[in-house]
């Protein structure tokens, strides 16, 4: 297992753990302060909303209060014997209005004014005093009106008769202001008293609803704001502690770990360029992380034994060893000079752990130029490509031509990280070189296929050529970049692979349509639970036993007849089609390639199933664990299928090379996110997060959902949940040759 993740992952430094660890820390903590802090703006906004509405209940109340006083003051006022008086004699109203109702006591100090009137609602003065509203027949009780930028309430009181008490002797008006009535009769906690007034324009009259005109200011709280706002400094500090104790934590291991591992890296790429002496000599004072210095000392021993084997090698005859271990062709060693090299490695290594990487170097499609430009040609090729190979290969790593344009190195006391650059460095330097001077106008490639022995004893080294061979087939599949490193699934498939039998079956079945069986398998609405349409998925059966994908694909890409393969099956899925195995009135989707979404005669092929679109839902899945190099070509020929009534679909999502790549270029209706995705919602914590985040954002940007590999009722009600609208899986229905209405 642990070899699987070194062949697939990049280590990285401590340096860059260290960072990342302190991004997550800073992130963490981010989160959790913008929560905090999320929740400190809402607190406050809760306290001044719930001060907002005991200040509306405050003002409500003082204006309840106001008009039961005033009723209680227009009485007393007309029930005044002095009041009646003036009505029968008005000799000394004036007076009487200007002096005597101030000093009687009845009206409160916020009274700014009282004004009588007879009974046919004439002002008893000659002169009513300024602002006095004139009384009508038919009167409201009270009225509130702004006059030189304040708010007074004139409150009209009839004054009946003494004897007949249902009739009118007069009125009284009473001139109140407002705000000092208010304040009069209510003490304010929250509403801000200097705040108070009236929403009203100069002159403007209004007859009821005083409290909703009534506007102000709430009186903040110092204490709740000042709590805040030290919740909110404790914060950011809290925040800037975070950040210093991990620039701290980074400083530590930058000084006790990445810098001696920098030093013993570096050392080590000495000692792999031929210079440099023993780790202890060179780097003087002894490391000080105690795990640390005992790796140096144990490299120091290995190395010696290294540079023991080496000796021993170079005191055999250069000359003759030349003459027998050279090829004539290229220069390089030759097959002899392997085999040599071989078992002497065996022999060293017998009884001793030793780590080996093995190089198989393969020139893409060498016969056919062998063929078109000639043997001359061909072998200039190679010399070239020897050349090349060699010189990019590290100071004492022999390069081996094996025979044909087959070439071959070992990688001795080499990491598998090393040993993927090196051959990196060769692919580039192979596809920069000119052979266009040769009169080659084909590019000239190369793949290559790695395995790697680390630690382990020489008679298990035997295997390294057989898993670099297997490794090389893969590399010359799409999407490996003309490099793979030896796994054990590689060793699964590519026994399928081999298989003389299941190859002669592919091609019998893409050639001639022999054996070739579709099955299809549910793909049902989650929202009803009904089947809304079926993916059709190929099988080849070959003398009563049926070929699986997982055996069929690899023969598939290796060949690369990916686009030939789509063509048999659609053929086959129309066959169905017209013979009525799928019910109409319900769907269908194909699989497509890569290779085959670019080909020139996809629509053509695709033509066929377009009388169909009338009774049938046809979905084109993009195969997403195909690589596509000529995006802008893909995306023209599904915007005409969509454009004929086909859906689009990116199937295998977040499996393959580019998932929000392809995503982001390419016309799509649907998403279908791959089992590993689905099966992380279960398995990992974190990663389900990260596909429920991810099921969120497809969704919002409009892509309908579909769900692979559903097995259980509680996979499927948490996929619900995420709105993935589609789902297929053994839960909901298996791959059949017959479909179940």
């Amino acid at each position: 297992m642990i070899s699987l993740l070194r062949c697939h992952f990049s280590p990285f430094s401590i340096k860059t753990y260290a960072i990342v660890f302190i991004v997550a820390v800073t992130l963490l903590f981010s989160v959790s302060s913008l929560l905090m802090l999320n929740k400190i703006a809402s607190t406050r906004a809760d306290i001044e909303s719930n001060s907002q509405r005991a200040a509306s209940a405050e003002i409500a109340q003082a204006v309840v209060q106001l008009n039961k006083e005033m009723e209680q003051m227009g009485h007393s006022l007309v029930s005044w014997d002095e009041t009646r008086q003036q009505l029968s004699d008005p000799s000394y109203y004036i007076y009487w209005r200007d002096s005597r109702v101030a000093e009687g006591g009845i009206l409160p100090a916020y009274v700014k004014a009282v004004e009588l009137y007879n009974r046919q609602a004439r002002p008893l003065a000659a002169q009513p005093q300024a602002g006095m509203p004139r009384v009508a027949a038919k009167l409201a009780q009270s009225e509130v009106t702004r006059q030189g930028g304040r708010d007074f309430i004139y409150l009209t009181v009839p004054i009946l008769d003494v004897e007949i008490r249902s009739q009118v002797s007069g009125y009284a008006v009473i001139k109140i202001d407002l705000l000092s009535a208010l304040q009069s009769v209510q003490h304010f906690r929250y509403a801000d008293p200097a705040s108070i007034a009236l929403s009203l324009h100069e002159g403007e009259t209004i007859l009821a609803g005083l409290a909703s005109r009534i506007v102000f200011k709430v009186i903040p709280n110092e204490e709740m704001s000042a709590l805040l706002g030290f919740l909110t400094r404790y914060q950011y500090q809290s925040a800037f502690v975070v950040l210093l104790l991990s620039w701290l934590v980074y400083v530590a291991l930058s000084s006790l770990l990445a810098r001696p591992l920098m030093r013993l890296s570096r050392h080590i790429d000495n000692l792999r360029q031929g210079s440099g002496g023993l780790m202890l000599d060179s780097l003087g004072a002894g490391l000080s992380v105690r795990e640390l210095e005992k790796v140096r000392n144990s490299l120091n021993d290995y190395q010696g034994q290294l540079e023991a084997m080496h000796s021993s090698l170079d005191q055999k005859n250069t000359e003759l060893w030349t003459m027998a271990h050279r090829d004539p062709l290229t220069g390089v060693f030759n097959r002899r000079c392997f085999d040599d090299d071989w078992k002497m490695l065996l022999s060293v290594a017998s009884g001793h752990r030793i780590d080996v990487s093995f190089m198989l170097f393969d020139c893409d499609h060498f016969k056919p130029i062998n063929d078109t430009y000639g043997h001359q040609v061909g072998d200039q090729v190679i010399q070239a490509i020897a050349h090349i190979l060699q010189s990019t290969l590290r100071t004492g790593d022999r390069l081996y031509r094996l025979g044909g344009d087959e070439f071959a190195a070992m990688l001795l006391d080499a990491d598998v990280g090393p040993v993927q650059d090196v051959a990196k460095r060769c692919v580039e330097a192979v596809d920069q070189h000119d052979f266009s001077a040769l009169g080659i106008r084909e590019p000239i490639r190369i793949s290559i296929g790695l395995s790697h022995a680390e630690g382990i004893h020489a008679e298990n080294l035997v295997t390294l050529q057989k898993q670099a061979d297997v490794a090389m087939y893969f590399a010359k599949r799409p999407g490996h970049g003309k490099i793979a490193s030896y796994t054990e699934d590689m060793a699964r498939d590519g026994n399928a692979m081999l298989s003389n039998q299941i190859t002669s079956a592919v091609f019998e079945a893409i050639a001639t349509g022999a054996g070739l069986e579709m099955h299809y398998q549910p793909v049902v609405d989650l929202s009803t639970r009904k089947i809304d349409y079926y993916e059709a998925l190929v099988r080849i059966r070959r003398d009563c036993e049926l070929i699986m994908p997982s055996a069929i694909f690899p023969v598939v890409d290796a060949r690369r007849l990916e686009a030939e393969m789509d063509f048999a099956v659609m053929g086959k899925i129309l066959e169905n089609l017209r013979a009525g195995l799928i019910p109409a009135g319900s769907g269908l989707s194909l699989n497509i390639s890569g290779p085959a979404i670019v080909h020139p005669q996809v629509r053509e092929k695709l033509a066929g199933f377009e009388p169909f679109l009338k009774d049938y839902k046809l979905v084109v899945e993009i195969t997403e664990t195909a690589l596509i190099t000529q995006l802008q070509q893909a995306s023209a020929n599904l915007n005409l299928l969509r454009a004929a009534g086909f859906k689009v679909a990116l199937d295998d999502f977040g499996s393959g090379y580019s998932s929000l790549g392809y995503l982001a270029n390419m016309p799509v209706d649907i998403v279908k996110f791959d089992i590993s995705l689905i099966r992380s919602l279960e398995q990992d914590e974190r990663q389900g997060g990260i596909v429920e985040s991810l099921a969120m954002m497809i969704r919002k940007a409009g892509y309908g959902m579909v769900a692979e590999g559903i097995e259980t009722e509680q996979t499927l009600e948490k996929l619900n949940l995420l709105g993935f609208t589609h789902g297929q899986g053994y839960f909901l229905g298996r791959p059949s040759p017959k479909v179940s209405v």
